[in-house]
């Protein structure tokens, strides 16, 4: 039932609930509830840090108030896409069809986001060189169940949700929405493409889809003046049309040999072609005390002290040959002096005027820009990948790591304020304490095959950086609970709050390449010749169709293969292009896996702890498109980047160490990273609380019917 239609009846309905709203106004409710998400908060580290005084505000919460507190059922999978939708619908990935980060297309055998889809441009003209789409385009959520937050807002309960993971692209809805992973900067890089310029000439220049390391030229003009010319980069302009270009290269593609080459030629003059950029020039005033940088983009200035931040300055891109402009925000970190060194954040969709909706309703994204300034929209907002790219040090990491959370500690504000006004839900998230804890678990293990130099940051040794970010939200919490008593004291009645995580947390020492080891077991081949494969996929004619048969795979032969984390992916008739296990075949042939892989074993530990087939974890109409088999990995095990990306390494070994920053995880057996639950009502709960269960409680607190197929209970 929508708010507006038969606005009188609805209130006598809701009155009885203690909801009120007037016709053509804001609804609002007497009962106030927050629901606190913070991602990969672990009960296990969170109570060893409460032993040691780390947590004042938790303690006082929980010893002090006797809040209820446990460990909380994770999702299966334990990622975080999946978790969250579980905790957005109340329901099992059977029902609302996310299973990993990382998709499988079932024509192509290539990968695709988990949260989105884009649908193809089925109808376009060209112009003066541009092709100019007329229909098709759109890019959708994939989740299938609807959001609390819509069946809330139907029901006449005011809802503000800041900042949720896997709700991007958002679905229409009069509650108010920030959504935040999946959501991508300008370029459309769903962890941001960020910069670094340097002159050190110890590193190297580098590209990739997250990151450019430039290395530049410094212009000492004088002593006191130094300069830099360089640019930002803006979406590729799609509409150019360079379609002769992309036929010269699947032509090269499909010579025999293919001419690799070739093909990598046109594929850069294309990227040149579609290229947008815009120009900028960094200053170095050395005439002061400290140096001071600023940045001249177009008339547009950014300053900043030496290793500080500079303010948020404006970017536009031209596209369609300049006649369209498009603008975003961005920020600059002054780095160092001597070698050279600025950071740039990725480009943001511009709060004020986004090119695609960032908030619901689209006028929300102002709203919150008019209160806290231009902010970081996409999300994965802590720059991880740039860490793991090399492009910032620990302490660099960190420092922008922080400067996101105090950027949230301002959303949370801004969230209070609109409880405050109306009463009713707010979630608010923050991800930094995950982020941290995948990043920094290195600094902190010294098992852990992946071992740098102690540093220092913010006065504290690197191996206590973990220790930091727990104490920072234990502060967020303190300041969380100062406005609710003052919120409480002003009058209203008792204000809920429920502090709830993902899933927990553990070492990442030893990666999988899954796919390695089924080609071992002859479960996947390769064609004749091939010992490795950079992608399972077919490659595609010249209408973007996959031609069958082409590729590095031999699926005529093949009967699993993994794309995603936790999965293994049988080659079915009734499913994939290329299929050739039947129904019949499929129950013994993961029996067989099962066996072999809980058999595994890495210096007498076990790899798996838990191995079950997809229709004894999920339930549901999209049970179908989940990997037929789930892996539950052991603590300090985990699959590579390289097999959950849907490639064949060729490596000898399959289990390898894991020499990476990236050296915390929990992607693993999901009673073995467990979330955390806190109610400071202290209410005793009904069974051991699953994710879906807090969905179900929700709307059982504002008296809201759950849809229909909910599988979450009331906790109490």
């Amino acid at each position: 039932m929508k708010l507006r239609s038969t606005c009188f009846a609805t209130a006598a309905v809701l009155l009885s609930l203690g909801v009120t709203f007037s016709c053509g106004s804001k609804p609002t409710s007497e009962k106030r509830v927050i629901a606190f998400g913070i991602d990969g908060l672990d009960p296990e580290m969170l109570q060893q840090r409460m032993d040691r005084g780390l947590m004042p505000n938790f303690q006082r919460l929980i010893e002090g108030r006797k809040a209820t507190f446990q460990s909380l059922q994770t999702s299966w999978p334990p990622q975080s896409p999946v978790a969250w939708s579980n905790f957005i619908t109340g329901t099992n990935p059977g029902k609302h069809g996310l299973y990993d980060f990382i998709h499988l297309d079932n024509k192509s055998y290539g990968v695709k986001s988990s949260m989105s889809d884009a649908e193809p441009v089925t109808m376009d003209i060209t112009l003066f060189g541009y092709d100019i789409p007329l229909t098709g385009g759109a890019v959708t959520s994939t989740r299938e169940f609807p959001a609390f937050w819509e069946t809330m807002h139907d029901a006449g309960v005011p809802v503000y949700v800041h900042r949720m993971p896997a709700s991007y692209p958002l679905i229409e809805t009069g509650a108010t929405v920030y959504p935040d992973m999946g959501t991508s900067d300008l370029l459309g890089a769903a962890a941001g493409v960020s910069y670094l310029w340097t002159n050190d000439a110890a590193k190297d220049a580098a590209v990739s889809d997250s990151s450019r390391l430039e290395k530049v030229k410094v212009n000492q003009r004088n002593e006191a003046l130094w300069k830099v010319e360089t640019r930002l980069y803006g979406p590729a302009d799609t509409a150019i049309n360079v379609d002769d270009l992309r036929e010269e290269q699947r032509a090269a593609l499909a010579a025999v040999p293919p001419n690799n080459a070739e093909a990598n030629r046109l594929a850069g003059q294309i990227e040149r072609e579609q290229e947008v950029i815009t120009q900028i020039t960094l200053f170095v005033d050395r005439s002061g005390e400290r140096p001071q940088l600023a940045v001249d983009i177009e008339g547009q200035y950014a300053t900043a002290e030496l290793g500080e931040w500079s303010n948020w300055v404006k970017v536009e891109f031209g596209v369609l040959g300049g006649l369209m402009p498009i603008s975003g925000y961005t920020r600059f970190r002054f780095i160092s002096e001597a070698p050279f060194e600025v950071y740039a954040l990725p480009v943001q969709f511009d709060p004020w005027a986004p090119v695609a909706p960032i908030s619901m309703p689209e006028s929300a994204a102002a709203d919150l820009a008019d209160a806290i300034g231009p902010y970081i929209v996409q999300g994965f907002p802590d720059a991880y990948k740039s860490y793991k790219n090399g492009l910032l040090d620990t302490p660099g990491f960190v420092n922008e790591s922080d400067m996101v959370f105090d950027e949230r500690m301002q959303m949370l504000d801004f969230g209070m304020d609109q409880l405050e006004e109306t009463g009713g839900l707010l979630f608010f998230y923050t991800g930094s304490l995950d982020l941290r804890c995948h990043m920094l678990w290195h600094t902190s293990d010294d098992q852990h095959p992946h071992q740098e130099e102690p540093g220092m940051y913010d006065g504290r040794p690197f191996d206590e950086q973990i220790d930091r970010v727990y104490e920072q939200v234990d502060g967020m919490l303190g300041h969380l609970l100062a406005r609710v008593e003052r919120m409480e004291a002003d009058g209203g009645g008792p204000v809920e709050l429920l502090i709830l995580s993902d899933h927990g947390f553990a070492p990442f020492r030893r990666k999988m390449h899954v796919n390695d080891w089924l080609l071992q077991e002859g479960y996947l081949v390769l064609k004749d010749g091939e010992t490795s494969a950079p992608t399972l996929s077919l490659e595609l004619d010249e209408h973007g169709e996959p031609i069958p048969g082409s590729g590095k795979v031999d699926w005529s032969k093949t009967r699993a293969f993994s794309v995603g984390f936790n999965g293994i992916i049988l080659n079915r008739v009734d499913r994939n292009a290329e299929g050739i296990v039947t129904k019949e075949q499929a129950t013994p042939l993961l029996a067989e896996m099962t066996e072999k892989l809980l058999a595994l074993q890495d210096g007498g530990e076990p790899v798996l702890t838990t191995v079950l087939p997809a229709s004894e974890v999920f339930h549901g109409p999209a049970v179908g498109n989940a990997p037929d088999l789930q892996l539950g990995f052991n603590v300090g095990f985990g699959c590579s980047d390289e097999s959950a990306g849907g490639s064949v390494t060729g490596e000898t070994e399959f289990l390898v160490d894991n020499d990476s920053r990236w050296s915390g995880s929990h992607l693993m057996d999901p009673e073995l990273v467990r979330g955390t639950l806190v109610v400071r009502s202290g209410a005793s709960l009904s069974k051991d609380p699953a994710l879906e269960d807090l969905t179900a409680t929700l709307y059982s607190l504002f008296g809201v019917t759950a849809p229909e197929g909910i599988d979450g209970k009331p906790l109490f």
